[in-house]
């Protein structure tokens, strides 16, 4: 695969990641007004982030995943519609993969 094709399937990984956890976000806001701190530093953070390392090649987009991986396990164990927060952890992930991938970061 072209490194070009990869780099756009990573964006719109990336993109969708971001945006559809934004949205994700506030519905969360709306559905349940106790929401904390913690909900927007742990999703509506990562997010941001996610939003502006999408168009890097660097592989920076990892942050989001890490960051927002935890508290999407919990709301993946929760069974409610707020489950597609891990779709987007998963999302956060493919798109640091094909930025690993084109730009050949050796770790070692």
């Amino acid at each position: 695969m072209k490194s070009s094709s990869m780099f756009s399937l990573s964006l719109i990984c990336g993109l969708l990641a971001s945006v559809g956890t934004i949205i994700l976000w506030y519905i969360l806001l709306y559905d349940k007004p106790t929401v904390s701190v913690f909900t927007a530093l742990c999703l509506l953070l990562p997010a941001i982030f996610g939003l502006i390392a999408s168009f890097l090649k660097q592989p920076l987009i990892i942050i989001s995943f890490v960051v927002s991986l935890p508290l999407s396990l919990y709301l993946l164990l929760t069974g409610d519609m707020f489950t597609l927060f891990f779709v987007s952890s998963i999302l956060y992930f493919i798109s640091a993969a094909f930025k690993w991938k084109i730009s050949k970061v050796n770790w070692n």
